[in-house]
């Protein structure tokens, strides 16, 4: 800036006849234009680095999931060694006997009835206390069940008739056993989405167990019963209505734990290809969710 001042002062003493006053005034303008882009250059590192600052956390941010591996194996589906029976989980370890070998997000009723088997050393499981763990990808944490490890009932050296809480959202979970708070086995699962619904209906089977090309009969359970039958659309995502069937009320039971009648209704349906689809259920709507 002194330089600019000293320079400026030199032009304003040159005699009139040196330098035209637009001849000055262009000089000067030069002068301001090349500090002023210097200044620019200067400043130009900070922003930049700024805005790899904030890149980087909008990157962190949207890849956290990333940031719990999951480090078990899979579970897997195997067959019981001394009866016709599929368990999930690792085999001659521990298995789980569960509806469809399948959990269900936000679904207590999969998880009502299920029996834990250990293989191993009885004397070190027989009358133990037990705990099962679940964590996702995102670091949520829920304790499924606890309780204490009876004899075996077959040739399990140990089992357990437990119920497991619901999982509250669908994805990568890793079950942690743990037998006298030491772990046991750890294996990872895929938890489906939760089942369709709208505010009376909801479906009893997840879309992404029912086989394709083929007609297959589809069980809801209901909050209302008024009606022996009921509408059903299967609709794609562009609006299409696909299918229109006609489901049948079968029967009706009492949810202890809500203390009202549940009525339920079934009918068949067809899914023809994968996709993404909504059901209207005498009327009421469904989310979005794919097969």
């Amino acid at each position: 800036m002194e330089d600019f001042n000293n320079l400026e002062k030199k032009l304003n003493k040159l005699p009139k006849y040196s330098l035209k006053k637009e001849q000055k005034e262009r000089i000067l303008n030069s002068i301001r234009s090349k500090q002023t882009s210097s200044k620019k250059l200067v400043f130009a590192p900070p922003i930049i680095t700024l805005i790899g600052i904030c890149t980087v956390l909008l990157f962190l941010f949207l890849t956290k999931e990333d940031y719990n591996k999951l480090s078990a194996q899979s579970g897997a589906v195997f067959t019981l060694p001394d009866r016709n029976q599929a368990v999930l989980g690792v085999e001659g370890k521990l298995g789980i006997l569960a509806s469809n070998e399948q959990f269900v997000a936000e679904d207590r009723r999969r998880g009502a009835k299920v029996m834990l088997y250990f293989w191993g050393d009885a004397n070190e499981l027989v009358g133990k206390s037990y705990r099962v763990e679940a964590e996702n990808t995102k670091g949520k944490k829920v304790e499924l069940s606890q309780g204490m490890l009876s004899s075996g009932l077959y040739s399990e050296d140990a089992h357990s008739l437990t119920s497991f809480v619901p999982f509250p959202t669908e994805g990568k979970w890793q079950l942690s056993f743990y037998v006298e708070d030491e772990l046991f086995e750890a294996f990872t699962i895929n938890v489906f989405p939760p089942f369709p619904k709208t505010e009376h209906y909801t479906m009893f089977d997840s879309p992404k167990e029912i086989p394709l090309g083929e007609a297959y009969e589809v069980s809801l359970e209901s909050t209302i019963g008024e009606k022996e039958k009921i509408e059903v659309k299967l609709v794609d995502k562009n609006g299409n209505v696909v299918e229109s069937v006609t489901f049948n009320r079968t029967g009706n039971a009492i949810d202890a734990s809500a203390l009202q009648s549940i009525y339920y209704y079934s009918g068949k349906l067809t899914f023809h290809k994968q996709g993404t689809w909504w059901l209207m259920i005498d009327g009421e709507k469904t989310g979005l969710f794919e097969n």
